[in-house]
């Protein structure tokens, strides 16, 4: 009685295309790519006629270019699309209890996170000391949020929804100095804003922080 049995099948399959290149003239690189995926899954629960079945198409581009500076210097650029799939116990549409005060039902609706970052990054050598830094900006679409709910009385169901987007904005800084003979000396610091947004249930929440 306590019991469930699922079945489920996924199966991936992708084609993807890649060209570089470069004008030496003006020292400026490319690479330029496209993947295409397809994702075919069925979540389907024995003994029932319940059945969760997606088909989809996805395409995820990539464009890089790089510049050579005079000197050791360098500027690169690029955006990138990409997508994180949820866990498979996600998926899970029964009740499962983890101790007597909570429970746990999954949601086999959930769409995947889409993720588009772009990259601006300087690269430099001084000597025998280097310096790149990185200014970056991703986000993110079809948010997975765990939300907890009543219930019954004592009891939170913990689910799974896609409410919001969330957005990554920082700097990330590398300095490489040799101080003496035998002696590197390594500098890194990064600085990022955080923000998430989006609404479930007709409420409406807005975070964010800086790190």
């Amino acid at each position: 009685l306590l019991s469930n049995d699922v079945n489920y099948y996924r199966n991936y399959n992708g084609i993807y295309g890649l060209v570089s290149g470069e004008f030496n003239q003006i020292g400026l690189g490319y690479q330029l790519g496209m993947r295409a995926e397809n994702t075919d899954r069925l979540i389907a629960l024995a003994n029932t006629e319940d059945e969760f079945a997606i088909n989809r198409w996805d395409f995820f581009p990539t464009v890089h270019f790089s510049y050579q500076l005079p000197g050791e210097n360098q500027m690169m650029a690029s955006y990138t699309r990409r997508i994180d799939r949820p866990r498979g116990w996600y998926f899970e549409p029964f009740l499962t209890w983890t101790d007597a005060y909570n429970v746990r039902r999954g949601n086999p609706s959930l769409k995947p996170e889409y993720i588009n970052a772009y990259e601006i990054a300087y690269m430099g050598d001084f000597d025998d000391n280097s310096l790149s830094a990185e200014l970056f900006w991703r986000t993110s679409n079809n948010e997975i949020e765990g939300i907890r709910t009543a219930y019954n009385d004592s009891v939170t169901l913990r689910s799974y929804q896609n409410v919001g987007s969330e957005r990554f904005i920082g700097l990330e800084i590398m300095l490489n100095l040799d101080v003496i003979e035998r002696w590197e000396t390594n500098f890194t610091g990064e600085f990022f804003q955080y923000r998430v947004w989006g609404s479930y249930d007709d409420e409406i929440f807005d975070r964010k922080s800086f790190t």
